[in-house]
């Protein structure tokens, strides 16, 4: 690859870019400005998920150059001013911009991005993924971006960040070996994210709410706050909607308690958790059904609910000191924390399984990895997990002999594991970009 055919291959796209961001600029429209010289400078690393992206957003860069042209030419007809010389001009930049994707496609292209082909897709459908779910809101609720409220206007640029963010985090629970450690690092930075947000909102700053009011950010209140309310269904819904998406998969990525949990048990050897957890965690579920009904019929003042609640929340941190770090699972979440037992329930919907292969050897390295009592020897012989598995998929990263994998409506497929981390890239950018309380 000689540098001339290198140059020839990549400035134009380069320039493409800067042209937009120009043409972005002189509109007033900052953001948009700031992501294509931002993609002016990416078109020269050699990942090859750079130049999908890049494939996908000059087509749409040329398509933006004809609608400029036209709304020009109609204003200019308007005025009676000449327009001729400016529509050549504006469809020439807009030939210019298509042509520069087509030289991406050459051989020349092909040798320059040659790093990271084997995660390039799981890569750029989360990042086009994220943006796809993000730009709705943009319209339809623009004050759920922190950006938007203290900076109008600079929310699109919020958003293309949570694309390159989904990216990188796709890159790495893609890779089985840094899935685990990558898992607990993005939960761990969800889960602070969201109680830095709840600190400075109990500080007084109503800008870090979403609705401007303080809300009790404990997973079962999402469940009991709506029963003793009579409404406010828009958290039971998102859980719902994420459940039916990800399965059990939101205790094990998305919760921001579960971490805390988890991080307790990691520390310890994982053993079988004792029997009469399930049967706590369903009295848990129907004392949070039934007692926020009862405080509704009595009357009892908001106070009193916000105390229990705040109690049944605080039990995460006796239950992760004493029971998780004892037997090395994640104990609030096996015998305590309702939402589990609604997620087990609703996961079965969902398409996402773990199944033992035929390559299993019997080595037992998943059940002594496993957090939550979901891969016990008997278990693993039925040939797939017991009903506490979250879909971590540490399972997975510890088997060396393909022993597990992930199914989709029962069927291995090597396609399952992909789009099923694509999935929880986007949930995780998305759940970050507007985590709020």
């Amino acid at each position: 690859m000689t540098t001339i055919r290198l140059i020839l291959c990549l400035v134009p796209s380069s320039l493409a870019f800067a042209l937009g961001g120009a043409h972005f600029w002189r509109a007033g429209q900052y953001p948009f400005s700031v992501g294509c010289m931002l993609f002016a400078l990416l078109v020269w690393r050699r990942e090859a998920w750079i130049r999908q992206a890049v494939l996908v957003l000059l087509p749409l860069l040329a398509a933006r150059w004809i609608w400029t042209a036209a709304q020009s030419v109609q204003l200019r007809m308007f005025m009676e001013q000449p327009w001729m010389r400016l529509a050549c001009i504006l469809l020439g930049v807009s030939s210019f911009t298509a042509t520069a994707a087509l030289l991406l496609e050459g051989k020349t292209g092909d040798v320059w991005y040659g790093r990271g082909k084997k995660r390039a897709l799981i890569r750029t459908g989360a990042f086009f993924g994220t943006i796809a779910v993000l730009t709705p809101l943009l319209f339809v609720a623009p004050q759920v971006f922190l950006t938007e409220r203290f900076l109008p206007g600079w929310a699109p640029l919020h958003i293309l960040l949570a694309g390159f963010w989904a990216s990188w985090v796709a890159s790495r629970l893609g890779d089985r070996g840094a899935a685990p450690r990558t898992r607990l690092f993005i939960w761990r930075l969800f889960s602070a994210a969201f109680f830095a947000q709840l600190a400075l909102g109990l500080a007084g700053y109503g800008l870090f709410l979403m609705t401007g009011k303080l809300h009790l950010p404990v997973p079962g209140m999402i469940l009991a706050a709506p029963l003793y309310r009579g409404g406010g269904l828009f958290m039971p819904i998102l859980f719902g909607v994420s459940v039916l998406l990800a399965g059990a998969a939101w205790c094990s990525h998305l919760c921001y308690f579960g971490v805390w949990d988890t991080v307790a048990a990691s520390g310890c050897k994982a053993l079988p958790p004792p029997r009469w957890m399930p049967r706590l965690r369903l009295v848990c579920l129907g004392l949070t059904l039934a007692v926020p009904i009862l405080l509704r019929l009595s009357g009892a003042p908001t106070e009193a609910a916000v105390a229990l609640g705040l109690a049944f929340g605080l039990l995460l941190l006796p239950v992760a000191a004493l029971l998780s770090r004892r037997y090395g699972s994640a104990c609030y979440c096996l015998a305590v924390c309702p939402l589990g037992l609604v997620a087990r329930w609703l996961g079965k919907i969902a398409p996402w399984r773990i199944r033992r292969t035929d390559a299993c050897t019997r080595c037992l390295a998943c059940t002594r990895v496993c957090r939550y009592g979901a891969l016990a020897p008997d278990r693993l012989e039925s040939g797939r997990p017991g009903p506490g598995c979250t879909l971590c998929r540490d399972c997975l990263s510890v088997c060396r002999h393909d022993g597990l994998a992930m199914t989709l409506y029962g069927k291995t497929c090597g396609a399952a594991e992909s789009v099923f981390v694509v999935l929880l890239s986007i949930m995780h950018a998305v759940f970050l970009a507007v985590a709020r309380v």
